[in-house]
Parts: structure tokens; sequence; C-alpha cells
């Protein structure tokens, strides 16, 4: 693996290269939240009970504070638009005659910029509002001890959730060597991840077995799933389970996307050359 790391270290220093990024994300991520925050105001004021699919007005405002730290934080990948990139400027023949892996290239700088987000802007941010909602009593921290394996068990989820997104990311930038469509395959990407993993809303709001399926997908261990197990809602018992439902989907995810690498690089046709 140490030739990976040069990789690693290549997507740490592409995320810290660009620091007005962090400014822009926390205009853009207070102007959200206070936008989504006024939206629950207005719809627990008029509902007829205080909890609504599982969710108090106190949790849902916790849940999504965190849900936005956590996906600018770790649903960030490059590796499509890489993909596309050298598909069209002929770069691409290059790199498969390099003594490398193709696939951990991209997870292994994808890693590297998540480590940076996790420093610059996740510690930091996840710090900050648990620590407000726990003096809000928004949070409840109960045994010491308890607490400290729930923190193990989310960073373990963090790394999982940045890794099946990197896999998702590159599964579409294969598709590529198919269509020049990156950019609707990206945008395809980016609806499903966002509506399938409890970024927009949770997943008990959707209706019979269509949630019953979206908690299956992988999906629900990129957001929804982590931030069950940084509040305490998910038990260590359940938190545990969550964490291996994201192995096994990065390893099936991991297999179609070799399977389907080894079949679309028959058919590459490159545009630069």
């Amino acid at each position: 693996m140490k030739k990976y790391t040069p990789f690693f270290k290549a997507g740490m220093m592409e995320e810290m290269a660009y620091k007005a990024g962090i400014f822009a994300w926390l205009i853009i991520t207070i102007l959200q939240l206070s936008c989504i925050i006024f939206l629950w105001v207005a719809v627990y004021s008029n509902a007829t009970t205080d909890v609504i699919n599982g969710f108090t007005f106190k949790q849902m405002i916790v849940y999504f504070v965190f849900t936005n730290i956590f996906a600018f934080t770790c649903l960030g990948s490059q590796t499509l638009h890489d993909i596309n990139t050298e598909i069209k400027d002929g770069t691409i023949a290059i790199s498969f005659i390099k003594p490398i892996s193709y696939r951990l290239r991209f997870l292994f700088r994808c890693m590297g910029g998540c480590a940076s987000r996790v420093i610059l802007m996740g510690i930091p941010g996840f710090t900050i509002a648990y620590i407000i909602f726990v003096k809000m009593g928004y949070i409840k921290i109960g045994s010491v001890p308890v607490f400290l394996i729930h923190i193990v068990l989310f960073l373990i989820s963090m790394v999982l959730a940045a890794a099946i997104y990197d896999t998702v990311d590159y599964i579409c930038g294969v598709c590529c060597f198919y269509t020049t469509a990156a950019f609707g395959l990206n945008q395809a990407k980016e609806v499903a991840v966002n509506f399938l993993s409890g970024v927009l809303i949770p997943l008990s709001f959707f209706p019979g077995n269509f949630g019953k399926i979206a908690e299956i997908l992988p999906f629900a261990g990129l957001s929804q799933n982590p931030i069950y197990i940084l509040t305490q809602t998910a038990d260590i018992k359940t938190s545990v389970f969550f964490i291996v439902k994201s192995v096994v989907w990065f390893v099936i995810l991991g297999i179609l996307a070799k399977g389907l690498f080894n079949h679309a690089s028959k058919k590459i046709t490159v545009q630069g050359g």
C-alpha cells in the first residue's frame, strides 16, 4: 500500500489548498440550516403531535445540523469527474499501463481529501455543535464509556461512508466509458444519494415497503446511520450492525465496480486521441 500513499497525500493537499472553500461552506451551511430550521418550526407548530415519525422537534434539529456537517465532510469525491476528464483528453491510456490499481488510486485520493475535511471542518463542527446541543438539552450524555464507544463507532462509520460514496462515484465514472453524459450521471448520483441516504429527509418518513428497502440499501450508511450512532439514537448493538452492513455493501459495490471496469475497459473510446 506504500505506493498509494502519495495519492492520499495529494488528496489532503488538494483540499488544504482551497481554504476559501471553508468560508463559502460555512455561509452556505448557515443559510441552508436556517431555512431548514424555519421549515421544521412551521411543521411542528402546526402538527397535532409532538413526535413526527419518531422525531421530536429537538431531535429533528440535531439530525439536520449533524447531517449537513457530515455530508460535506464525508460525501465528497472527484472520481467521476477525473475519470471523465481522462477519457476526454486521452490520458486514461497512460493510466492503464501504470503499475498501480486504477481503483485504489482514486480511493486513496478521496480518503485523503476526506481526512483534510474532517480535520479542518468535521472535528470542529461536530464538537461545537455537540457542546451546544448538550448545553441546550437537545442531546443527553449518559455513561461516559458508552459515549466514547459511540464516538469510536462513529469515526469508523465516517471512513466507511467516504469509501462507499467514492465507490458509487467510481461506478458512475466507469459508466462514462459507455457514454459522454458525465454531467447527467453525476446529477442522477447526487439525487439518489441525497434522497436515499437521509440527507434530505429521514428515511423513517418514507412510506411502507419503500422505507424498508431504503434502510437496506447502502445509502443509509452514507448519512443517516452514522448520525444515529453519533447522537446515540442507536444503541451499541445496532451501531455495530450498521457498521457491519456498510462493510458488506462496500465489498459488494467493490466487486460490482471491478466487474464493470473489466467489461468497460474493453469497450472504451477515447475522445482525446
